[in-house]
């Protein structure tokens, strides 16, 4: 974004802004990607100023007509007979959220799909004084065209409302704020817009060009055009640095943890990563107290999909995942309590290229201890 004056890191459901200071707000799918959407909703309205907007887009609605029996993969990895049914328009009324929901969270995200046309529409009702939607319904042949048909017919305004509720869809919204727009404000003081994201005091910008809170000592320099202004306890989990249960492959540091099995270094700033073959061994340490999981980020491309990989930790099988698309995934496994851990990294199948005398399997960016979550 090279036109954006001030680009600063927040969290959504504590907007690094101070109340009723900005005049518009967008969110494109993302919304769905908080289990609690109110949360969301409760910050766009307090920092909105009166009159404001909110634009809110590709947000996913809950589909009534479904006996929601499965979870469902894209199209790309579908069993032929469910390919079948999606082409007729069919598979909608078999299948659990969306398609594809599953593989979405071995991306690492997760969304929720709980939300009805009429659910989207109290919330919108409860925060802001006007609003107008615009759905889009699919029509993935002849089983949902009929009904999305009839159901438009049926409407008495003639409208896809009641369509978006039989076979759900996706939603945009404009929304508006009650009270009377104010003058524009000038961002040559941008920081008279913000916030701290610890204490919710105002924040000064010093001559090095760090914004300082006035009451805590939260600060957050200006580092490559961004202001992070995430909470503190938030801000170091995610950009924790040079710490001895995480290997970040865009921090220099991470070679520190490599034992064998890891080919050169590639990639950019933010996407550094590192190719291996059959077998790849790391080192991590804990640092924090309590129950432990192992995350590993990798990427499989297409010539090793299906494929596999596996977690071996302090010499006992810890975790084994089925590759079934190319692309990102995100794996997680509980591991036994240990003061360090030796990680092996088993992958297939091997492949090659014509270019280069290398055995590939899959390339990781990130190796990292989290805390485990009680499901």
């Amino acid at each position: 974004m090279p036109r954006a004056p001030v680009r600063v890191a927040g969290d959504a459901a504590n907007l690094p802004f101070a109340d009723g200071s900005l005049r518009m707000v967008c969110a494109f799918q993302m919304l769905s990607q908080f289990m609690d959407i109110e949360s969301v909703f409760r910050e766009v309205s307090r920092v909105l100023a009166p009159g404001g907007v909110f634009l809110f887009a590709e947000e996913p609605l809950k589909r009534l007509l479904s006996l929601r029996l499965y979870r469902c993969p894209y199209y790309e990895t579908m069993k032929p007979w469910e390919r079948r049914l999606y082409d007729w328009g069919l598979l909608g009324y078999l299948v659990r959220d969306v398609i594809g929901a599953h593989q979405e969270e071995s991306f690492g995200i997760r969304q929720n799909h709980t939300m009805g046309l009429k659910d989207w529409h109290a919330l919108v009702e409860k925060y802001f004084v006007a609003h107008e939607y615009e759905v889009f319904v699919p029509e993935r042949g002849w089983g949902e065209r009929i009904v999305k048909r009839s159901a438009v017919l049926l409407d008495p305004h003639h409208s896809e409302w009641r369509a978006a509720r039989l076979l759900g869809g996706t939603l945009a919204a404009v929304c508006r704020k009650a009270g009377t727009p104010g003058p524009a404000r000038s961002l040559d003081d941008f920081e008279t817009f913000l916030r701290c994201p610890n204490c919710h005091a105002a924040l000064d910008r010093d001559s090095s060009d760090v914004l300082r809170c006035t009451q805590c000592d939260y600060a957050s320099p200006n580092e490559g055009g961004v202001y992070n202004l995430l909470p503190s306890a938030e801000r170091s989990e995610l950009y924790p640095g040079d710490r001895e249960d995480i290997i970040d492959f865009s921090q220099p540091s991470h070679e520190k943890h490599l034992e064998e099995g890891w080919y050169d270094l590639e990639g950019i700033f933010g996407n550094k990563y590192r190719w291996i073959g059959a077998r790849a061994v790391v080192r991590l340490a804990r640092v924090k107290p309590g129950p432990q999981q192992l995350r590993i980020r990798c990427h499989a491309s297409p010539q090793g999909v299906p494929g596999e990989v596996r977690a071996i930790v302090n010499g006992d099988l810890a975790g084994s995942w089925k590759i079934d698309r190319n692309g990102l995934f995100i794996l997680e496994t509980d591991i036994p309590d240990a003061p360090e851990y030796r990680v092996e990294i088993h992958a297939t199948p091997e492949w090659q290229v014509d270019t280069d005398d290398r055995t590939f399997t899959v390339n990781i960016s990130q190796i990292r201890l989290v805390d485990r979550v009680n499901s």
